[in-house]
């Protein structure tokens, strides 16, 4: 049932939060600032927040999920805020509960999310309103079903800065290739290549389940992955992107939720969600609406320097 949760809440993440606002406002910065703000201010909320019924806080976030989700997609710049309290709160709750879960269990609530979210990101922008009903709902009733404990870690442990760093360079390369993709024109690969990106989505979800080494082990793979759909974009052939793309996507968010929910406490995950669900990603959407891809492309060559002469030898 926690694999249901955490795919439910994905979705939502993806499908409503991420694009389905920001398609139905058409990009418009000016009308959506107020978004990352709220998720960052939900974020440092449970970081600092004293959890004692993680359970009935979930529970309840999903609640305000359905009561906002009633009159998407006519958000106000105070209910976008609200929006994005309620998931910077429940992201690192909802990664702290499943910190107990084994490795097949994330892969598989990936692999859900990124094939139903696939199959439905050709659903109008303005039409969302059902899903974004639904997926709370599913969220609440699987919640209730799961077995969870309501204990949580509240010992402070350090933050790995190099891992939320190395986070951040995944994030941002694949945030702004992302929104650069979905506003081609060219590359409309969601459209023509719906099935194909599905089953590269599950294959690169099985690569990191079966084969991969920790995040950080494993940049060499994610550095060449994403080189090649960076290539891809730039010499425009969507239908090598659409094999490329979506393994580098699954590949790493595999990793990377996997190094989440080892995090000790609700207070690193949450910090580390700062800076990896809403930092970068609002600076790629930033690069990608501006169009300056370049800039992303800069970050991944500079880091593809870094690393072997810092970050290598003290992994």
């Amino acid at each position: 049932m926690l694999v249901v949760v955490l795919s439910s809440q994905l979705l939502y993440y993806l499908l409503i939060a991420q694009t389905g606002v920001v398609g139905a406002f058409n990009s418009h910065l000016p009308d959506l600032y107020t978004l990352p703000i709220g998720g960052v201010i939900g974020s440092l909320f449970a970081a600092y927040w004293k959890h004692v019924e993680i359970k009935e806080e979930l529970s309840f976030m999903f609640g305000m999920q359905i009561m906002i989700s009633w009159v998407y997609p006519n958000y106000s710049l105070g209910l976008l805020l609200a929006l994005g309290v309620i998931v910077g709160y429940t992201t690192p709750l909802m990664l702290h509960v499943f910190r107990g879960q084994s490795r097949r269990s994330l892969a598989l609530g990936l692999a859900l999310s990124y094939a139903i979210g696939t199959a439905l990101y050709s659903y109008p922008f303005e039409e969302r309103w059902i899903i974004a009903i639904i997926l709370p709902v599913i969220s609440i009733i699987a919640l209730y079903l799961s077995t969870l404990s309501s204990k949580v870690i509240e010992r402070k442990t350090p933050i790995n800065w190099k891992m939320v760093g190395v986070m951040m360079v995944w994030i941002f390369a694949d945030s702004a290739l992302f929104e650069t993709l979905s506003r081609s024109e060219t590359m409309d690969i969601w459209s023509h290549f719906t099935v194909l990106i599905i089953t590269s989505h599950l294959l690169g979800v099985y690569l990191a389940y079966r084969y991969a080494r920790p995040l950080m082990q494993s940049s060499v793979v994610i550095i060449g992955l994403f080189t090649l759909s960076y290539g891809m974009y730039y010499f425009q052939k969507p239908l090598a992107i659409a094999i490329i793309y979506p393994v580098a996507i699954s590949y790493y968010n595999v990793l990377l939720f996997r190094e989440l929910t080892q995090m000790r406490d609700v207070r690193s995950i949450a910090i580390a969600m700062v800076g990896v669900g809403w930092g970068a990603s609002s600076m790629a959407n930033l690069v990608a609406l501006t169009h300056q891809l370049w800039i992303a492309i800069a970050v991944l060559g500079i880091f593809t320097l870094i690393y072997p002469f810092y970050f290598r030898r003290n992994v």
